[in-house]
């Protein structure tokens, strides 16, 4: 999830010309992928949230000023916005002033997959948890074992960054 390479060794060159990026699996891989990335993602927001994650993973480590930027955009404003207004909000943003809607049928597709179903389905699913963690005393153990319960993801072993 929001991937950021990190390169400790050797050169980075620009591209001159453009990139794309073209997947050819189905809409129901993107689909199932993105319900996993967002339980992931839930999840680690409730972490952050109940400071259950290390300072270290949530600064990025070793990650660009720009990564670094967006992380601190997305902990400390959009993830404390109501999911119903941060969603319609970044889909706006995307499809509106980045342009997305220059992208014809496949943007319309992927920006209100990604940039709407999924940044929703992302906060329903957090506030799902946190409604499931309402009943749980505020003590560490209780609360990983029931994000362990209720994700299935044990969170020792799950890479839990998103940058």
């Amino acid at each position: 999830m929001d991937e950021h390479i990190v390169v400790r060794q050797g050169r980075v060159v620009a591209m001159r010309e453009t990139f794309t990026d073209e997947n050819l699996k189905d809409l129901t891989f993107f689909v199932d992928k993105h319900n996993r990335y967002a339980t992931r993602e839930a999840l680690q927001i409730i972490l952050e949230r109940h400071g259950l994650i290390g300072k270290d993973l949530m600064a990025g480590e070793a990650s660009s000023r720009q990564a670094a930027i967006k992380r601190w955009i997305k902990i400390h404003i959009y993830n404390k916005v109501p999911f119903q207004v941060s969603t319609v909000a970044y889909f706006i943003y995307r499809y509106v002033f980045q342009l997305g809607f220059l992208d014809g049928r496949q943007g319309v597709i992927y920006h209100g997959l990604q940039g709407l179903w999924y940044r929703f389905l992302v906060g329903a699913r957090t506030w799902e948890l946190e409604r499931a963690l309402a009943g749980i005393p505020d003590d560490r153990i209780e609360i990983r074992a029931a994000l362990l319960r209720l994700t299935g993801l044990d969170i020792d072993s799950e890479p839990c960054q998103s940058s």
